[in-house]
């Protein structure tokens, strides 16, 4: 197959950037934490944490205990860093010793975080909501529970309440207002408890949804959190793979498995090492683009696990790539969101789908 890899450049100056820009847009009395789940969206947690702690966050947020606990070596025992996915039980006591805070999303949740070991009198913790997405959070019939029934959360210390919108990407969405509304109501029963809301797309919507905590993620990473204009972020991810091999297809030969496209005449091609196995979906068969310089490369049949076949009908001669060259997947050319409009899905997907093989290189950091 292929000696190396594709390159993989996380450029941290950027992340920093997107993250004052977010910040920017709220007052001060409001906090802009950090979701960094799932690695970071696939950037690596670590070095991005690091980088965003740099840029003034304190507050970081993601899906699971072992997240959290490899976060934790990461950052100053300072900071925040909130459990999305509540307690679980397996982990019993390991949230005191690592000072790790779940968000808790039901009454079954809470009830067994009560019995955690406490450093303190109280155990500190996040409130989620549900307002619209029957994901996660606590439903109706909880929250009148639980505002009849203080005593539920007796021996524990609520840090903050929250919910999540289910449509702050679409701009005109009734259910933004509705959830908004919603969430106002829960809010008042915990009076002088911070508030969070606002997703990365919320915090353009509506200067009403900004309380004491946004909870920005898939802008920090330059993807358009506007969808319906120009990306305000900038571009945190660049990617690029080798060519191995520039072949030659004859007329009526085809490309790939199960023989999808026949070429119409002799046709220059190249082969790039990137497949469904390091995140470029099998989506993209003979419907996406690679770039070489300016150049756009059609893909040409199906996409293999480890490789790519590219057409190179709109390169003269003189101009082709040769092995070694590296082809752009993300960069300049063609953002992770335009390469998620090609698959048929969403630039998160494309981020968290990156490969493993991809060298992971860190640049920029201010």
């Amino acid at each position: 197959m292929c000696a190396r890899s594709g390159n993989l450049v996380i450029d941290l100056a950027a992340l920093q950037c997107n993250y004052v820009h977010l910040d920017s847009l709220s007052d001060r009395k409001c906090e802009t934490a950090a979701t960094i789940k799932a690695d970071a969206y696939g950037l690596g947690a670590g070095p991005v944490a690091q980088a965003l702690y740099k840029a003034g966050c304190r507050t970081f947020f993601v899906a699971t205990f072992e997240e959290a606990a490899e976060l934790r070596t990461a950052l100053p025992p300072e900071t925040t860093i909130a459990i999305l996915g509540g307690y679980d039980q397996a982990f019993k006591g390991e949230y005191s010793r690592l000072t790790l805070i779940p968000v808790l999303n039901s009454l079954y949740q809470i009830e067994k975080y009560r019995s955690e070991p406490a450093e303190g009198s109280k155990h500190p913790a996040f409130l989620h909501f549900d307002t619209g997405m029957n994901r996660l959070g606590l439903e109706k019939s909880e929250t009148r529970l639980l505002s009849e029934n203080k005593e539920l959360l007796a021996g524990i210390n609520v840090d903050s309440v929250m919910s999540h919108f289910a449509c702050s990407d679409e701009k005109d969405s009734p259910m933004n207002p509705q959830q908004h509304k919603a969430f106002m109501e829960i809010a008042k029963l915990f009076q002088g408890v911070k508030r969070s809301l606002c997703n990365s797309s919320a915090i353009f919507r509506s200067n009403d949804y900004h309380l004491e905590m946004n909870r920005p993620g898939m802008a920090l990473y330059g993807l358009n959190p506007t969808p319906e204009r120009t990306n305000p972020m900038t571009p945190v991810v660049h990617l690029t793979v080798p060519v191995l091999q520039i072949r030659e297809a004859q007329k009526a030969e085809t490309a790939g498995y199960n023989a999808t496209h026949r070429f119409g005449k002799k046709t220059k091609l190249v082969v790039a090492g990137a497949g469904y196995a390091d995140g470029f979906f099998r989506s993209l068969s003979n419907e996406g683009v690679l770039y070489w310089k300016e150049y756009a490369l059609p893909v040409r049949g199906r996409v293999s696990m480890d490789l790519v076949i590219c057409d190179l009908e709109n390169v003269s001669e003189h101009e082709h790539p040769v092995p070694g060259d590296m082809l752009e997947i993300i960069g300049p050319h063609q953002s992770a969101d335009d390469l998620a409009a090609a698959a048929g899905t969403i630039g998160y997907e494309v981020l968290t789908a990156l490969g493993r093989r991809y060298k992971r290189k860190y640049a920029g950091e201010k």
